[in-house]
């Protein structure tokens, strides 16, 4: 049946966690079973007694009550799939949300040691991977069982015998289940990760086109993305395979049970033993019964899927969150701007010494300029200074406090740095240069512009403040970009 390990707790509690409105859909589910399994006594109320000669008053009562439970089916179906339909998408969109904030709150260093297309994908590809599984476990399983059970009640009050020879399909589709599962589940998660894969190629070619197109290298990265598509094409089919051979073994199982009791009970309706309204009644029920588990193969293909998607999506929302290192200390503010570095070594993961021994003094209101080769680790001192990344020996100070014991929100309010590459945001050239810094005045904000020489953009701008950048400000030159980012 379905697995219940780590990652389907953790989703199951998710579900649990939203009971009130989980309970409102599934009373609306199980009154749909019941409906459905009341329609069908009525068949057997008409099939033997108004047939067989009964007055008019009761048909006309019997059609009335098969009416109001038709009518009481229907509302609710309806009630039951749009509040599971609700239900589904705040639970997905909980769940991305968590991630996202999961993602912004990690340490910078572990979030850009994977591509950037990887997050996205885990971020968007596998919360939709997740979308329909609510309503499949809950209307199909949920629903799918009490129809089952109370199919299976009214065939043994029908006919024992008869429920025995059906019921032999039931371990044999659970036995299937626990076969063919797993398959299909490690099938999705590869296929997931192909297709994370492939989003990550696809972020990478379109952050890189104008080097692509530099180098003239377009057929061999539509080649690439090509042979990760060609990869996650043959994971989820292979999953798929497996998913189907789990329906068609489970159909081919129940079908034999069916109608090992069908000839069975003709038999007996042939001896005179049973009436035919008997056979055709247990013949819906056990239709009833049957259709169910057919389903579960259905569903047990999809908790599959959804498991895989889940397990990437829970590994982005259990990241750990950035480290304040237990510093406590605040700068007041404006700091002074006094920067010591002592003695400062760092080396990333695996790699030589960046650092050794750096040390230098920089005095309140100094400018000064450090000059190195390229990877002579400028911008690693930069990440150093706002906290991104802590040395493996020697110390930096600001205003005479060792950074190790300073408050990081209050260490990064106080250092200002602007990348080689300055990123640009979404909005306005305002939104930008108020960046993180939203309570600034109008006055602020123009003297900022004019202090670094933005005046000429903002001439050129047909709105000026108030217009609207492109994505990350590729319509504005590298010096503007740079402008904006030491405006912020």
């Amino acid at each position: 049946m379905l697995a219940l390990d780590r990652t389907a707790r953790r989703l199951l509690a998710r579900l649990l966690s939203h009971w009130p409105r989980l309970a409102v859909a599934s009373l609306a589910v199980l009154v749909a079973a019941l409906c459905q399994l009341a329609l069908t006594w009525l068949v057997k109320v008409w099939s033997d007694d108004l047939l067989a000669g009964a007055d008019p008053a009761a048909l006309r009562r019997v059609l009335a009550l098969a009416a109001a439970t038709v009518a009481l089916l229907l509302v609710t179906v309806f009630l039951s799939r749009y509040l599971l339909a609700v239900f589904e998408k705040r639970l997905v969109q909980e769940l991305r949300d968590e991630a996202a904030a999961a993602l912004l709150a990690a340490e910078a260093g572990t979030v850009q040691g994977i591509a950037a297309g990887e997050w996205l994908s885990r971020l968007f590809n596998d919360p939709n991977a997740l979308s329909g599984f609510v309503e499949d476990l809950l209307r199909r399983l949920l629903g799918g069982m009490a129809v089952t059970c109370g199919a299976l009640v009214m065939m043994f009050v029908l006919d024992a015998q008869l429920t025995l020879a059906v019921g032999i399909s039931v371990p044999i589709a659970a036995l299937l289940f626990a076969l063919l599962g797993r398959r299909i589940r490690r099938w999705s998660r590869l296929a997931q990760e192909e297709l994370g894969e492939a989003t990550a190629i696809a972020g990478e070619q379109l952050q890189g086109l104008p080097t692509i197109k530099a180098c003239q290298t377009e057929p061999e990265e539509a080649g690439r993305l090509r042979a990760v598509g060609a990869r996650y094409v043959a994971r989820a089919l292979a999953a798929e395979w497996w998913a189907t051979a789990l329906v068609t073994a489970v159909w081919l199982a129940t079908a034999l049970g069916l109608l090992a009791a069908i000839w069975y009970g003709s038999r007996l309706v042939v001896a005179g033993a049973r009436s035919p309204g008997d056979l055709l009644v247990f013949a819906l029920y056990a239709a009833q019964a049957i259709e169910p588990l057919r389903r579960l193969s259905d569903v047990q293909g999809r908790w599959q899927r959804t498991l895989a998607a889940a397990a990437r999506l829970f590994a982005v929302i259990d990241l750990p969150a950035e480290s304040r290192r237990g510093g406590r200390r605040k700068l007041p503010l404006p700091a002074r701007g006094e920067l010591e570095v002592e003695k400062v070594r760092f080396a990333y993961a695996g790699g030589a010494p960046v650092l050794d021994g750096l040390s230098f003094r920089l005095a309140p209101g100094e400018t000064a300029a450090l000059v190195a080769a390229s990877g002579g680790g400028k911008s690693t001192l930069a990440r150093l200074a706002l906290g991104f990344h802590t040395p493996q020996a020697g110390r930096l100070r600001i205003d005479g406090i060792d950074l190790a014991e300073l408050d990081l929100v209050a260490l990064r309010r106080s250092v200002g740095v602007v990348f080689q590459e300055p990123f640009l945001f979404r909005g306005s050239l305002a939104e930008n240069l108020r960046y993180g810094a939203a309570e600034v005045s109008a006055t602020r904000l123009r003297q900022a512009a004019e202090t670094v020489g933005l005046e000429p953009l903002l001439r050129a701008l047909p709105r000026g403040l108030a217009s609207d950048l492109t994505e990350a400000g590729r319509s504005l030159s590298g010096g503007e970009r740079q402008r904006i980012a030491l405006g912020r």
